[in-house]
């Protein structure tokens, strides 16, 4: 599916956004833009307007998109484990703005402990916007409704859910392949399950074979 977007409001971040897709789009290594300039793009209310750019990859494409980036570099990769998550990080210089690249990104809260798989999960349900002719892909917002409810942010993760209970079907799919792939305790699944309005979500959840946590 592919999202259009008004050229009216946030120029220096349309203007960052259309570098970045540029400098990084065409056969590179697969990336996707999340944080706040995903959610805005695809319609979640934010309390305040993206004020930085984040970009998720898998960690082997890391040497590839810094080698892109290297002219605006803040500094080099390196692998930040700070609390619950962890990830590659390395910062960039975008206009006005910061991009931040988040490799192989991973959070833990309890026994639940998510990991993002950029090539072959989430980038294959990914929308797009275009912008003068170029595509960049965004974070797909099932993976934005378990990483805020995991890093506890209420404010997004009732946001995001109400965009999500709009068109349950076309995030069903990638939510529960998401709930699959990952360690999950009981109660944070039947906490998505609310939000969403659909308990089908956690009893699908619990007869599948895995190790709940």
């Amino acid at each position: 599916m592919t999202i259009e977007i008004a050229e009216e409001g946030q120029p220096p971040l349309l203007a960052a956004l259309r570098e970045l897709g540029a400098r990084l789009g065409g056969a590179q290594p697969v990336w996707l833009l999340g944080g706040s300039c995903s959610l805005w793009l695809q319609g979640v209310p934010l309390k305040r307007p993206p004020r930085d750019i984040d970009v998720y990859y898998d960690r082997a494409d890391a040497k590839a998109l810094h080698g892109h980036l290297a002219s605006l570099a803040l500094d080099k990769p390196v692998l930040d484990e700070s609390g619950r998550y962890a990830s590659l990080l390395s910062h960039y210089r975008m206009g006005s703005l910061t991009l931040e690249l988040v490799g192989g990104f991973e959070i833990r809260n309890g026994r639940s402990r998510y990991r993002t798989e950029v090539n072959g999960v989430l980038s294959g349900h990914a929308e797009q916007i275009h912008l003068d002719g170029i595509a960049v892909r965004l974070m797909p917002l099932a993976h934005e409704l378990l990483f805020n409810v995991l890093r506890e942010r209420e404010d997004r993760y009732h946001a995001v859910a109400e965009v999500i209970r709009s068109s349950p079907g076309q995030h069903a799919c990638l939510l529960k392949l998401l709930l699959a792939r990952n360690q999950w305790e009981a109660a944070t699944v039947l906490k998505v399950a609310e939000l969403l309005g659909a308990p089908e979500i956690y009893e699908e959840w619990v007869q599948q074979p895995r190790q709940n946590a």
